[in-house]
Formats: structure tokens, C-alpha cells, sequence
């Protein structure tokens, strides 16, 4: 009989639409592991009576081999068998880390065989295995949503089936909702069913309020019809992942597809071809197995977004510019030319493959339920992508989109990045919007440093929007350069390239569209030299401006430290490197001269290092000492000249280390400032009046570094940084001066910093506990110096010597630290440990200091901030212990 071809299609549609169902409904695995007895040797007979049991049962076994890395769960232990009985012990575990280990305990007295312990292990193994329906959801932690919220944003619900595809695409989602700090959902396994456990911990989040959205008929036609087919990935061979070929387990997918989502996350140098190839073949195991988007595979669907959501444009553009590096054309290894041309080949197609599946998936996701709680998500990881492919036209409605059908609250982060994107846009409204319901969050004494930084500049971003609107073709010359400059700032290349060029056209003798090209350039590679073209020909043409002297002054100033001046360390002054860097010279001053006219503070400190460099080049007799102390002189007379410009005085600040004439630059660094001098001078005012209390303390320098410790930093956009530096300086003026009330002030900043500090939180803590010492509170600083130790202090030994003073007392600290400082350790511990032996005769406090510091002077240029030049200098203060022995304190 035959059917009609019409019936045989349906047929055949019904048979694929129903694969990932048939995939769910299959009975669950679980391999059975070597039963042994007590002297080791394994028990088969047992092994098979459990097997048979747990069939019989209804579920399905496999033995613990290689072959057997698709069960779900794994059942194995210990079985004695004697004249009194059979006896087991067996560890039933979750191989997918979904549930937590069951030890099962059991008992068979007398008989000859041991099938009746057998049954009693498999019905207790298929007890707590065969009901896999969710019978109770428990929502804890400190979330303002409802339980039921949390429930909905995660899909599940009582009386569904706690697949292991279903929690893994909970977990993603709760983590990447961007609602909770950390979010975690596991099972346990119950005879009435499972129980899903979900904590989470809630971060700062906004309820979104008047946000215009961009309609659906936009996202529609970004999205496109959901009923296109999914792509198909890139081939890998067979051997590459043997255990995802025609894989077709839904648990064990999505385990998989978690274990590489989890080594992505948390790798530190993000991830290479061979994680790449991992993500691919998971993925297509996946694609391979899902058709629509339909109850059956909603959270496969889930997962696969988020997979593909790994395999953005600036990570495959960083992995391929990787393997284009190591090219080498006589290599006869394993990866030869060939293999790695195909490599790159590969990137390229699964990052295709990736973005067509991420925008299809979406669809489906958006089309079946629009206001469902994952919608927002779907979305804003959409915008991220086409945010990270420079593709703001498509990003920016896809991002307005996830806030405005968003019904639960949104973090300030999803709203930042959402107001910097319609402003790229050109959507002045709508920027707007999300950005006036970000500003009160400044308020909030605990905003993250970044988050507010980035709040604080998007009234910028707005101006450079509106100018960017406002200016037309029909306006000056001038007016057109500030809305190329404006577009370039709102990182929108494709509209600011052909202006430019307009421009050029207009006046071809012109430097600044050549400047513009330039700063473009730079844009795109984040690199200098990229730019070189087109500042070597506006060098000859008119009306060079600001962005021309700092790109030029900047590419020569990275060829000149960054390239030059190590190789001179290694080869000389004599060397062909020193000659070839006098010969840059006369044009970086050049170049100075000319950026005077824009950043005359900037332009003579430039101005002058040059000179200094070329003297210390000219003469090698010359040393380094000498060359700062000529610019430590040089920066007095700038000062003189120019005063109370920040740049100069962080110059003068820095090099006064170098200076000879020590009283003079006590007095320089002891000078009070206002606000109005800036952070940068106050911050470094401070990191050196704590180096000179190290080297040579006085009451005058107390003084002064009491009073710059007490002045305000309000205006920082670091609160962390100057909470310790704070700390630092009361705490040495509290420990020179004896002074109870100053300590107790440095102990409260410390404990705040401490809570604000992730990278320092060890040598916070060292010092806190410090002061604890000095303020005779020994089971706290005890207490600090074990959490200090904890934190993996970079100077474990200054921590270790602390410790023994707080936990020690009488001849067991003075042998202690006898024994101490006998070690390996550095002079200035071992003086430290004699003096406190003989602390008890001691007359008057100690402040001991050591000093782990870090300075530098770094040049750098974005478009946004133009040149800067930087002098870094962190004193890094580590407190030594200290015991003031009841000697009279001051309040």
C-alpha cells in the first residue's frame, strides 16, 4: 500500500519534532561500579543482582567504564558477606554535579545468597532516583523579588520534570540576568520527588520607569522570522570529542555545555582554538537535537544562546590574530601552516555559524512568549554582541528593547551600557531616559568606582550627541570638525569616516580631517603606529590642532620609552638605539612646542624631560641620579612660573625623591593643598610623606602628614584608594605621636578599607591588626593577623612576625622571636624582632615601617582624554608590630 507524499512528510516532520521529547522520556542511566569486599577483591554476583534489580525498576545500567561518561549517576561501594548476613555500603552520585552524594547503609542477616541485600540496595537507589518531578521549589537569600519571581526568571515550576537540561539553563539564566551578585540551584533527591534549592544574593538594581521602546516592528525585523532553521557549525573530525558524536542525551549535553561555560568564565587569559573546538562540538551536538523552539527543548534552547553568546567578534578576532602571529612558514610540527590557516578558517565559520544561531534562538525565544522574564536577558546579550561587532545601529534598539519589556528590575550596569548606546545611536530621547534614572544612584556612598565613573559621564555623551544631531552639512567648517570629533567620541566610525572625508575634499591643505583619520585609526587597533600614515602627512599641511600634537607627541613618546630607552639600559648610551632615539628628539620638541598653545602644563613638562633626555644621552657620564635631579630643579623653576597647576605639581612631587638637598624637599612635600590642586598631587603628597616618616620621621612631617591625612577626598573616583591612604598616614602619626584618639581613627578607616579593598585586603588587615597591638587589643589583632595570613600577604613575613607577637607572651614571644629573627628574612624584620625582645625596657613607641612601593612615570593617549602624563607613586605601607607597654597615651 502506498502513502500519498503529502502523508509521508507529515510523518516524517512528526518523527523529527518528537526526537527531543523521546530524548527526555528515555529511562535514566546509571552505571554500576565494582562492588568489593573488604580485602579488595570485587563481588560480580552482587554487582548483577543490583543490575537486574535496578532494570527491573525501570531504569537503565551501564557499567563504569569509559563508555559509561553519559550517566547520569553512579552507584558503587563496599559488600561483606559472611555466615551472619550480607552487609553493603555504597555512595550513590550525581555525575552531572546537580545533586549532592547519598551514602546508603544496609543489612541482609543470614542466607546463602546475597540478592535480598542486593534488592534492598537497588530499591533504595531507585527510591531516591526514579521520581526525578520537582515536588518543591525553596527560593532563599537576600532578593527583594518574590519567590515566585525568582521561580518564573529561572522556569521551573512543581510538577515539572528536574531534567538536568532544566537546571543547567536555570543556572545561566540567573546568572546572566545581571539581578543577583551570585546565584545558586541545586537538587536533592527525595521519594516524593526533587527539591530545588535556589539562593541567590541580590545586587543594586533599578526599576525601569518611562523608557520609550524601539516597537515591535523594529525588533521584528532585526530578529527576523523565527521559523528559519538553524545553521550548521563547522565539522570536527570523530576523534577530536568521541563523546559528543550523535550524542543525544539532553543531560548530558547540557553537563557538558556547563563544564565548558564554567572553564570560560573562569579562565584568565580567556580561551583558545582548542576551547573554541570544545564550544563548537558541544554546540552542534545540540543544534543536532533541537528543531523548534516548543516545551520540549525551551531550555536546550536556552543553553545553546548562551554558548553562542561565548564566540563574540573581539574574542575571535584576539584567538585568530594569535595563531596569524605564530605563523611560521618552516614549522613540521603538529600545527604547520596548513593546520593553522585552518584554524583560523575555523574561527571564522563558528563565529558565523555562532551569531546566525544566537539571532535565530532569539527569535523563537521573543516570538513564543515576549513578556517572559527571559526575554530582557535574550535581548541585552543580543545588544552586547552586535555592541562588540561595532554594530550600534542594531545594538542600540535591541538593548532599549530588554529595558523597556522588562516587568521585573534591571542592574544599573544593563541601563549604563543601554544610555551609551542610544546616545551612539544619535537617539538624544531615549539616552536620556536611562540616564536620568542612573543618577541617583550617585548617591549611594557604596557605588562600585567604575559604575560611577561611567554615570558621570554620560551628561558628555549626551552634549557630543546633540551636537552630533544639531550640526549639519549646511554649517561651517569648524562646526563640521567638532561633529566628526563628536562621533568619533561616540564611537560611531561609520558616520565620522565620510565626513572626514567630505572634508578633505573641502580643503585638501587642512590637517585636522587627516588628524581625524588618524584618531580613527587608532580607534580601530588601539595602536599608534596605525596612525603614523596620516600624521606623517598632516605634518605638512595648515591649522594642526590640539588632536594632531597629542597623537604625534604620543606615538613619539611610546617609540621613546616603551621601545628605546630599555634597549638603551641593555646597550648603552653609545649604542646605535641611543643615537637613532637623539635623532627623534628635535622633533618631539617640535611637536611640544606646538601642543604649549593647547596644554601649556603638559607641554613644558614634556618640553622639558626632552631636554633632560638629551643631555643624559649626550653626556654617558651622566647619571641617572644626576638627569632627575636636573628635572627635579627643572620642575621647581616651572612651578615658580606656573603655579598651582596639578600636572606640574605632581612633577615637582615625584622627583623630589631624587632631590639632594633633602630639608628642601621635605618642605616641598609638606606643603598644605586645597582641593583645587586636584587628586593625583594630593594622593602623591601623601604616598611621600609616608615614605619620609619611613626614612626619617619628625613632629614637622607628623604634622604634616596628619594634616593631609585629615583633608577630603570627596571628589575621588577611587573612595577605596583614599580610604587607605587615609589609614596609612593616621596610623603612623597615631603610633609617632602615641596618640590613643588618632589610632582609633585610623583603626575605624581601616576597617572600612578593608571591606572596600579586594587586591590590598592583606595589608589592610596587617595594619589593622597593628593598631589593635598598639592599642594593647591583643585577641583582635590576633584575630587580624590569622585573616591577614588567610589573604596571602605579598610579605608573608612582616604577617608571620605580627602573629607571634599577638599570640605569644613573656620568654615564649622573646624566644619566638629570637628564633624569627635568625631566619632568612630581611635586615630591617630582624632589627624589628630584637628591638621587640627587649620591648619591655623600651621608653617610648616604635614606628615600625616597611615600605613595598611602586613608582613610575607612564605616558598614555585615548580619544576621550587626549595625552596624559602620569606619575605613579604608591608607598604600599606595611605596619611591623609595635608594643607601646602601658606608656601614658594621649587623647
Amino acid at each position: 500500500m502506498r502513502f500519498p507524499i503529502s502523508i509521508r512528510l507529515l510523518f516524517l516532520a512528526l518523527t523529527i519534532h518528537l526526537l527531543a521529547a523521546a530524548a527526555n522520556a528515555s529511562p535514566t542511566l546509571i552505571s554500576i561500579g565494582n562492588f568489593r569486599t573488604p580485602s579488595g577483591i570485587p563481588s560480580p554476583e552482587f554487582k548483577h543482582f543490583i543490575e537486574q534489580k535496578l532494570i527491573a525498576a525501570g531504569l537503565s545500567c551501564s557499567n563504569c567504564t569509559d563508555s559509561s561518561a553519559k550517566s547520569r549517576y553512579n552507584l558503587s561501594g563496599l559488600m561483606v558477606k559472611n555466615e551472619q548476613g550480607t552487609s553493603f555500603s555504597a555512595l550513590l552520585t550525581d555525575n552531572f554535579h546537580l545533586e549532592p552524594d547519598v551514602f546508603i547503609k544496609g543489612k541482609q542477616i543470614g542466607g546463602t545468597s546475597s540478592e535480598p541485600a542486593a534488592q534492598k540496595l537497588a530499591d533504595s537507589a531507585a527510591g531516591l532516583i526514579s521520581n526525578q518531578s520537582v515536588a518543591l521549589i525553596e527560593v532563599s537569600g537576600d532578593s527583594r523579588l518574590t519567590p515566585n519571581a525568582v521561580m518564573a526568571l529561572a522556569q521551573i515550576l512543581p510538577g515539572e520534570k528536574a531534567t538536568p537540561q532544566k537546571i543547567v539553563a536555570a543556572r545561566i539564566i540567573l546568572e546572566n540576568c545581571g539581578l543577583f551578585e551570585k546565584a545558586r540551584i541545586y537538587l536533592t533527591p527525595g521519594p516524593q520527588g526533587r527539591k530545588v534549592k535556589i539562593s541567590v544574593r541580590e545586587r543594586d538594581s533599578i526599576i525601569p520607569a518611562n523608557m520609550p521602546g524601539p516597537g515591535k516592528a523594529l525588533l521584528d525585523n532585526i530578529l527576523g522570522p523565527p521559523e528559519l532553521p538553524l545553521p550548521v557549525f563547522p565539522s570536527l573530525s570523530d576523534d577530536r570529542f568521541p563523546a559528543l558524536c550523535n550524542a543525544t542525551c539532553g543531560g548530558y549535553l547540557a553537563y557538558r555545555a556547563e563544564n565548558i561555560l564554567t572553564k570560560l568564565r573562569n579562565s584568565e587569559n580567556r580561551f583558545n582554538v582548542d576551547d573554541v573546538e570544545e564550544l563548537v562540538a558541544v554546540a552542534t551536538s545540540i543544534r543536532n537535537n533541537i528543531s523548534t523552539y516548543d516545551a520540549s527543548c525551551r531550555d536546550m534552547c536556552i543553553i545553546l544562546v548562551k554558548l553562542c553568546s561565548m564566540l563574540d567578534l573581539k574574542t575571535i578576532r584576539t584567538i585568530s590574530a594569535k595563531l596569524q602571529q605564530s605563523l611560521e612558514l618552516n614549522n613540521d610540527g603538529p600545527y604547520t601552516l596548513e593546520k593553522k590557516l585552518e584554524r583560523i578558517e575555523f574561527l571564522t565559520q563558528a563565529y558565523q555559524a555562532a551569531r546566525e544561531a544566537q539571532l535565530i534562538l532569539s527569535s523563537r525565544i521573543f516570538h513564543d512568549r515576549i513578556h517572559s522574564p527571559v526575554v530582557p536577558w535574550i535581548l541585552y546579550s543580543l545588544g552586547e554582541q552586535s555592541l562588540k561587532s561595532e554594530d550600534i545601529t542594531r545594538a542600540a534598539p535591541l538593548l532599549q528593547g530588554a529595558i523597556a519589556v522588562s516587568s521585573l528590575p534591571v542592574s544599573p550596569e544593563m541601563l549604563q551600557t543601554t544610555a551609551e548606546a542610544q546616545y551612539s545611536n544619535l537617539d538624544l530621547e531615549a539616552g536620556s531616559a536611562a540616564s536620568t534614572q542612573l543618577r541617583p544612584l550617585l548617591a549611594n556612598p557604596d557605588l562600585g568606582d567604575t559604575l560611577r565613573e561611567k554615570i558621570n559621564s554620560l551628561p558628555q555623551r549626551a552634549n557630543l550627541c546633540e551636537a552630533a544631531i544639531s550640526i549639519t552639512d549646511q554649517d561651517s567648517f569648524a562646526l563640521q570638525l567638532e561633529k566628526g570629533d563628536a562621533l568619533i567620541l561616540l564611537d560611531r566610525p561609520d558616520l565620522a569616516e565620510p565626513l572626514f572625508h567630505k572634508l578633505h575634499g573641502i580643503r585638501p591643505n587642512d590637517a585636522r580631517p587627516l588628524t581625524g583619520f588618524a584618531r580613527l585609526a587608532f580607534q580601530r587597533t588601539g595602536n599608534l603606529l596605525s596612525a603614523r600614515p596620516y600624521l606623517e602627512r598632516a605634518e605638512r599641511m595648515k591649522n594642526k590642532d590640539r588632536f594632531f600634537y597629542e597623537l604625534a607627541l604620543a606615538f613619539k613618546l611610546e617609540r621613546i620609552t616603551a621601545e628605546a630607552l630599555p634597549t638603551i639600559r641593555i646597550d648603552g648610551r653609545n649604542s646605535e638605539e641611543a643615537s637613532a632615539t637623539r635623532f627623534l628628539l628635535p622633533k618631539a620638541l617640535e611637536y611640544a612646542a606646538g601642543y604649549k598653545n593647547f596644554n601649556r602644563p603638559q607641554g613644558l613638562l614634556i618640553e622639558a624631560g626632552i631636554v633632560i633626555l638629551d643631555e643624559w644621552l649626550s653626556y654617558p657620564t651622566m647619571s641617572a641620579q644626576e638627569a632627575f635631579e636636573n628635572m627635579f630643579q627643572r620642575t621647581l623653576k616651572l612651578n615658580a612660573a606656573n603655579s598651582g597647576q596639578p600636572e606640574i605639581i605632581a612633577a615637582s612631587l615625584y622627583f623630589s625623591t631624587n632631590s639632594t638637598d633633602r630639608d628642601e624637599a621635605r618642605s616641598i612635600i609638606s606643603r598644605p593643598m586645597s582641593v583645587k590642586t586636584g587628586l593625583k598631587p594630593r594622593f602623591l603628597q601623601l604616598n611621600l610623606l609616608i615614605r619620609e616618616m619611613a626614612i626619617a620621621p619628625s613632629a614637622e612631617l607628623a604634622t604634616a602628614l596628619e594634616q593631609a591625612g585629615r583633608s577630603s577626598f570627596s571628589d575621588t573616583g577611587s573612595r577605596d584608594e583614599a580610604v587607605a591612604l587615609k589609614a596609612d598616614a593616621l596610623a603612623i602619626v597615631g603610633l609617632y605621636t602615641n596618640s590613643t584618639a588618632t589610632l582609633e581613627r585610623a583603626e575605624s578607616l581601616y576597617d572600612l578599607a578593608a571591606d572596600l579593598n579586594g587586591e590590598n585586603k592583606a595589608r589592610l588587615l596587617n595594619n589593622l591588626a597593628c593598631v589593635n597591638l598598639a592599642l594593647g587589643k591583643m585577641e583582635n589583632a590576633d584575630d587580624l593577623y590569622d585573616e591577614a595570613l588567610d589573604s596571602t600577604p605579598q610579605v608573608k613575613e612582616i604577617v608571620a612576625m605580627g602573629k607571634l607577637v599577638s599570640s605569644l607572651t613573656g620568654e615564649d614571644r622573646k624566644l619566638a622571636l629570637l628564633e624569627f629573627s635568625q631566619k632568612e628574612i630581611p635586615e630591617q624584620l630582624k632589627r624589628t624582632a630584637l628591638e621587640l625582645i627587649n620591648a619591655s625596657n623600651s621608653t617610648s613607641a616604635k614606628v615600625g615601617i616597611h615600605l613595598d612601593t611602586y613608582r613610575k612615570i607612564t605616558t598614555g593617549y585615548d580619544n576621550y582624554r587626549g595625552l596624559s602624563l602620569n606619575f605613579e607613586y604608591d608607598s604600599n605601607l606595611w605596619l611591623l608590630p609595635t608594643l607601646i607597654n602601658g606608656i601614658p597615651q594621649t587623647r
